[in-house]
Protein backbone atom coordinates (compact mmCIF):
# COMPACT_ATOMS: atom_id res chain seq x y z
CA UNK A 1 0.00 0.00 0.00
CA UNK A 2 1.27 2.80 -0.85
CA UNK A 3 1.83 5.19 2.30
CA UNK A 4 0.56 9.02 2.23
CA UNK A 5 2.79 12.24 3.74
CA UNK A 6 0.01 13.87 5.58
CA UNK A 7 0.29 12.93 8.96
CA UNK A 8 3.89 13.02 10.37
CA UNK A 9 2.62 12.26 14.47
CA UNK A 10 -0.44 10.80 15.66
CA UNK A 11 -0.53 11.15 19.70
CA UNK A 12 -3.05 8.64 21.82
CA UNK A 13 -3.32 9.81 25.12
CA UNK A 14 -2.93 6.40 27.03
CA UNK A 15 -3.68 5.22 30.55
CA UNK A 16 -3.50 1.46 30.37
CA UNK A 17 -7.24 1.16 30.60
CA UNK A 18 -9.51 -0.70 27.87
CA UNK A 19 -11.69 2.59 27.13
CA UNK A 20 -8.34 4.42 26.16
CA UNK A 21 -6.98 1.74 24.22
CA UNK A 22 -10.12 1.61 21.96
CA UNK A 23 -8.59 4.16 20.03
CA UNK A 24 -5.48 2.02 19.41
CA UNK A 25 -7.17 0.40 16.34
CA UNK A 26 -7.95 3.69 14.11
CA UNK A 27 -4.65 5.22 15.06
CA UNK A 28 -2.62 2.28 14.34
CA UNK A 29 -4.57 2.02 11.11
CA UNK A 30 -3.78 5.65 10.34
CA UNK A 31 0.13 5.38 11.13
CA UNK A 32 0.29 2.29 8.54
CA UNK A 33 -1.30 4.37 5.86
CA UNK A 34 0.40 7.25 6.28
CA UNK A 35 3.36 6.12 7.47
CA UNK A 36 2.88 9.00 10.35
CA UNK A 37 5.05 7.98 13.97
CA UNK A 38 2.66 7.07 16.84
CA UNK A 39 3.10 7.88 20.17
CA UNK A 40 1.72 7.27 23.20
CA UNK A 41 1.53 9.88 25.83
CA UNK A 42 0.99 8.58 29.64
CA UNK A 43 0.17 11.24 32.10
CA UNK A 44 1.54 10.31 35.79
CA UNK A 45 -0.33 13.21 37.98
CA UNK A 46 1.58 12.67 41.69
CA UNK A 47 -1.56 14.47 43.25
CA UNK A 48 -4.11 11.53 42.75
CA UNK A 49 -1.82 9.26 45.09
CA UNK A 50 -1.32 12.18 47.86
CA UNK A 51 -3.45 10.56 50.49
CA UNK A 52 -4.61 13.25 53.02
CA UNK A 53 -4.81 12.91 56.76
CA UNK A 54 -8.55 12.60 58.29
CA UNK A 55 -9.67 15.91 60.81
CA UNK A 56 -10.67 18.83 61.33
CA UNK A 57 -8.43 19.73 57.87
CA UNK A 58 -7.95 17.40 55.62
CA UNK A 59 -4.21 17.62 56.00
CA UNK A 60 -2.58 16.10 52.36
CA UNK A 61 0.68 13.87 52.89
CA UNK A 62 3.24 13.43 50.53
CA UNK A 63 4.78 10.10 50.08
CA UNK A 64 7.81 10.28 47.53
CA UNK A 65 7.67 6.80 47.73
CA UNK A 66 4.29 5.54 46.98
CA UNK A 67 4.65 8.48 44.07
CA UNK A 68 7.97 6.93 43.00
CA UNK A 69 6.14 3.30 42.80
CA UNK A 70 3.47 4.54 40.89
CA UNK A 71 5.17 5.99 37.88
CA UNK A 72 7.41 2.90 37.89
CA UNK A 73 3.96 1.03 37.45
CA UNK A 74 2.97 4.16 34.67
CA UNK A 75 5.93 3.91 32.86
CA UNK A 76 6.00 0.04 32.79
CA UNK A 77 2.70 -0.08 31.03
CA UNK A 78 3.48 2.68 28.88
CA UNK A 79 6.77 0.46 28.02
CA UNK A 80 4.76 -2.45 27.36
CA UNK A 81 2.21 -0.93 25.17
CA UNK A 82 5.00 0.47 23.02
CA UNK A 83 6.49 -3.06 22.83
CA UNK A 84 3.22 -4.63 21.79
CA UNK A 85 2.94 -2.29 18.91
CA UNK A 86 6.11 -2.42 18.09
CA UNK A 87 6.19 -6.12 17.56
CA UNK A 88 2.65 -5.54 15.61
CA UNK A 89 5.66 -3.84 12.98
CA UNK A 90 4.31 0.09 14.11
CA UNK A 91 6.52 2.66 14.31
CA UNK A 92 5.45 3.61 18.15
CA UNK A 93 7.27 5.25 20.68
CA UNK A 94 5.89 6.56 24.54
CA UNK A 95 6.12 9.31 26.64
CA UNK A 96 5.36 9.53 30.37
CA UNK A 97 4.46 13.19 31.25
CA UNK A 98 3.82 14.63 34.51
CA UNK A 99 1.31 16.85 35.68
CA UNK A 100 -2.63 17.39 35.44
CA UNK A 101 -3.69 15.17 32.82
CA UNK A 102 -4.94 17.46 30.27
CA UNK A 103 -2.80 20.25 30.74
CA UNK A 104 0.38 18.32 30.73
CA UNK A 105 -1.69 16.88 27.31
CA UNK A 106 -2.03 20.17 26.02
CA UNK A 107 1.10 21.16 26.37
CA UNK A 108 3.14 18.22 25.00
CA UNK A 109 1.28 18.27 22.14
CA UNK A 110 1.67 21.89 20.93
CA UNK A 111 5.63 21.43 21.82
CA UNK A 112 6.02 18.01 19.71
CA UNK A 113 3.70 19.27 17.03
CA UNK A 114 1.48 16.54 16.49
CA UNK A 115 -0.78 16.53 14.17
CA UNK A 116 -3.69 14.60 15.03
CA UNK A 117 -4.89 13.37 18.13
CA UNK A 118 -7.21 10.52 18.30
CA UNK A 119 -9.09 9.72 21.83
CA UNK A 120 -12.04 8.14 23.17
CA UNK A 121 -15.01 9.76 24.90
CA UNK A 122 -17.77 8.76 27.10
CA UNK A 123 -20.34 10.66 25.81
CA UNK A 124 -21.49 11.31 28.77
CA UNK A 125 -24.59 14.02 29.37
CA UNK A 126 -26.44 15.67 31.61
CA UNK A 127 -25.09 16.07 35.41
CA UNK A 128 -22.99 12.73 35.38
CA UNK A 129 -21.18 14.73 32.38
CA UNK A 130 -20.82 18.02 35.00
CA UNK A 131 -19.90 15.56 37.97
CA UNK A 132 -17.17 13.35 36.37
CA UNK A 133 -15.85 15.42 33.77
CA UNK A 134 -14.29 14.60 30.10
CA UNK A 135 -10.53 14.26 29.39
CA UNK A 136 -12.09 14.75 25.70
CA UNK A 137 -14.03 17.43 26.34
CA UNK A 138 -11.70 19.68 28.49
CA UNK A 139 -8.63 18.53 25.86
CA UNK A 140 -11.12 20.21 22.76
CA UNK A 141 -11.36 23.04 24.37
CA UNK A 142 -7.23 23.89 24.16
CA UNK A 143 -6.04 21.67 21.68
CA UNK A 144 -4.28 23.63 18.61
CA UNK A 145 -4.62 20.73 16.27
CA UNK A 146 -7.82 18.19 14.84
CA UNK A 147 -8.74 15.95 17.36
CA UNK A 148 -10.66 12.40 16.06
CA UNK A 149 -12.69 11.20 18.74
CA UNK A 150 -13.96 7.58 19.32
CA UNK A 151 -17.13 6.42 21.81
CA UNK A 152 -15.57 4.15 24.48
CA UNK A 153 -18.99 3.09 25.04
CA UNK A 154 -21.15 0.19 23.68
CA UNK A 155 -18.75 -1.33 21.57
CA UNK A 156 -16.32 -3.70 22.04
CA UNK A 157 -13.81 -2.69 19.84
CA UNK A 158 -13.63 0.47 17.63
CA UNK A 159 -13.30 -0.16 13.90
CA UNK A 160 -9.37 0.06 11.94
CA UNK A 161 -11.12 2.91 10.31
CA UNK A 162 -14.27 4.67 8.75
CA UNK A 163 -15.44 3.68 5.64
CA UNK A 164 -17.92 5.35 3.41
CA UNK A 165 -18.53 9.25 3.97
CA UNK A 166 -16.71 12.02 6.29
CA UNK A 167 -20.15 14.05 6.71
CA UNK A 168 -18.51 17.38 7.14
CA UNK A 169 -20.79 20.63 8.56
CA UNK A 170 -20.73 24.19 7.29
CA UNK A 171 -22.33 27.02 7.90
CA UNK A 172 -21.20 29.53 5.49
CA UNK A 173 -19.15 31.17 8.07
CA UNK A 174 -15.15 31.54 7.63
CA UNK A 175 -14.82 29.70 11.39
CA UNK A 176 -16.76 26.40 10.17
CA UNK A 177 -15.12 26.04 7.10
CA UNK A 178 -11.76 26.34 9.10
CA UNK A 179 -12.38 22.38 9.57
CA UNK A 180 -12.43 21.55 5.22
CA UNK A 181 -8.22 21.26 4.96
CA UNK A 182 -8.09 19.10 7.83
CA UNK A 183 -11.30 17.28 6.58
CA UNK A 184 -9.58 17.23 3.10
CA UNK A 185 -6.70 15.66 5.15
CA UNK A 186 -8.63 13.04 6.83
CA UNK A 187 -10.58 12.10 4.28
CA UNK A 188 -7.08 10.94 2.21
CA UNK A 189 -5.40 9.45 4.92
CA UNK A 190 -8.74 7.53 5.64
CA UNK A 191 -9.95 6.57 2.14
CA UNK A 192 -13.41 8.97 3.00
CA UNK A 193 -15.63 10.79 0.42
CA UNK A 194 -16.38 13.91 1.57
CA UNK A 195 -20.18 15.29 1.61
CA UNK A 196 -21.03 18.52 2.80
CA UNK A 197 -23.93 19.48 4.80
CA UNK A 198 -25.55 22.64 5.99
CA UNK A 199 -28.53 23.04 8.66
CA UNK A 200 -30.98 25.91 8.32
CA UNK A 201 -33.04 26.81 10.94
CA UNK A 202 -36.08 29.01 10.20
CA UNK A 203 -36.55 32.29 11.62
CA UNK A 204 -39.06 32.80 14.78
CA UNK A 205 -40.43 35.75 16.10
CA UNK A 206 -42.23 36.68 19.49
CA UNK A 207 -45.90 36.41 19.69
CA UNK A 208 -46.39 39.13 22.24
CA UNK A 209 -48.23 38.95 24.73
CA UNK A 210 -48.54 35.33 24.76
CA UNK A 211 -44.75 35.98 25.55
CA UNK A 212 -43.62 32.67 23.67
CA UNK A 213 -42.47 31.85 20.09
CA UNK A 214 -43.95 30.97 16.94
CA UNK A 215 -42.34 29.83 13.67
CA UNK A 216 -42.50 31.76 10.41
CA UNK A 217 -43.88 29.12 8.82
CA UNK A 218 -43.08 30.29 5.13
CA UNK A 219 -42.42 27.12 2.37
CA UNK A 220 -41.25 29.59 -0.13
CA UNK A 221 -38.54 31.44 1.95
CA UNK A 222 -37.37 27.65 3.50
CA UNK A 223 -37.00 26.86 0.02
CA UNK A 224 -34.96 29.58 -1.02
CA UNK A 225 -32.95 28.83 2.23
CA UNK A 226 -32.01 25.68 1.24
CA UNK A 227 -31.23 26.39 -2.54
CA UNK A 228 -28.88 29.33 -1.15
CA UNK A 229 -27.31 27.13 0.98
CA UNK A 230 -27.00 24.37 -1.68
CA UNK A 231 -25.78 26.97 -4.04
CA UNK A 232 -22.88 27.79 -1.11
CA UNK A 233 -21.89 24.08 -0.57
CA UNK A 234 -21.64 23.65 -4.37
CA UNK A 235 -18.96 26.20 -4.35
CA UNK A 236 -17.22 24.64 -1.15
CA UNK A 237 -17.34 21.23 -3.11
CA UNK A 238 -15.49 22.50 -5.93
CA UNK A 239 -12.22 22.97 -3.14
CA UNK A 240 -12.56 19.31 -2.42
CA UNK A 241 -11.99 16.01 -3.84
CA UNK A 242 -13.80 14.71 -6.76
CA UNK A 243 -17.09 13.14 -5.35
CA UNK A 244 -18.17 15.42 -2.41
CA UNK A 245 -21.68 15.71 -2.06
CA UNK A 246 -23.73 18.31 -1.09
CA UNK A 247 -27.06 18.18 0.63
CA UNK A 248 -28.81 21.26 2.46
CA UNK A 249 -31.85 20.15 5.22
CA UNK A 250 -34.10 22.35 7.71
CA UNK A 251 -34.42 22.22 11.42
CA UNK A 252 -35.26 24.08 14.53
CA UNK A 253 -31.84 22.04 15.87
CA UNK A 254 -28.63 22.18 14.32
CA UNK A 255 -27.09 19.46 16.44
CA UNK A 256 -30.15 16.91 16.14
CA UNK A 257 -30.00 17.26 12.34
CA UNK A 258 -26.76 16.45 12.15
CA UNK A 259 -26.57 13.58 14.76
CA UNK A 260 -29.50 12.18 12.36
CA UNK A 261 -27.85 13.17 8.89
CA UNK A 262 -25.06 11.23 10.14
CA UNK A 263 -27.34 7.71 10.89
CA UNK A 264 -29.49 8.46 7.65
CA UNK A 265 -26.62 8.45 5.57
CA UNK A 266 -24.28 5.84 7.77
CA UNK A 267 -21.49 8.09 7.71
CA UNK A 268 -18.42 6.63 8.65
CA UNK A 269 -16.94 10.20 10.62
CA UNK A 270 -18.22 13.59 11.20
CA UNK A 271 -15.57 16.46 10.91
CA UNK A 272 -16.70 20.12 12.07
CA UNK A 273 -15.25 22.85 14.06
CA UNK A 274 -15.80 23.44 17.31
CA UNK A 275 -15.39 27.26 19.88
CA UNK A 276 -13.68 25.20 22.17
CA UNK A 277 -16.30 26.92 25.20
CA UNK A 278 -15.63 25.83 28.39
CA UNK A 279 -17.34 25.97 32.12
CA UNK A 280 -19.99 28.49 32.92
CA UNK A 281 -19.55 30.02 29.18
CA UNK A 282 -20.44 26.22 27.57
CA UNK A 283 -22.99 25.54 30.10
CA UNK A 284 -24.89 28.94 29.11
CA UNK A 285 -24.40 29.46 25.14
CA UNK A 286 -24.25 25.53 24.55
CA UNK A 287 -22.20 24.19 21.60
CA UNK A 288 -22.96 22.24 18.48
CA UNK A 289 -19.70 20.48 18.50
CA UNK A 290 -20.77 19.50 22.20
CA UNK A 291 -24.07 18.20 21.42
CA UNK A 292 -23.38 16.06 18.58
CA UNK A 293 -20.58 15.01 20.54
CA UNK A 294 -22.47 13.51 23.42
CA UNK A 295 -25.36 12.25 21.26
CA UNK A 296 -23.74 10.35 17.81
CA UNK A 297 -22.19 6.90 18.17
CA UNK A 298 -20.34 8.17 15.30
CA UNK A 299 -16.61 9.21 15.57
CA UNK A 300 -16.56 12.51 15.34
CA UNK A 301 -13.27 14.90 13.74
CA UNK A 302 -12.97 17.89 15.86
CA UNK A 303 -11.14 21.39 15.25
CA UNK A 304 -10.77 24.39 17.12
CA UNK A 305 -9.67 27.22 15.29
CA UNK A 306 -7.17 29.51 16.82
Amino acid sequence: MQRLAMYKTILVPFDGSVLSARALPVAVALTRRTGACLQLALVHDPSAYIPFVPGEVAIPVYDAELVSEHRKQDQAALDAAVAELTAQGVSASGVLLEGTIVEALVEHAQSAGVDLTVMTTHGRSGFERLRIGSVATAYLTRATAPVYLVRGAGSEASPELPVGTLLCTLDGSPFAEAILPHAKTFAEATGLTMALLSVAVPHAMPMAPFGAEALLVDDNALELEEAGRREYLAQMAAQCPPGTTVHAVTDMSVSRAIVEEATRTSAGALALATHGRGGFKRMVLGSVADEVIRHTHTPVLVYRPS
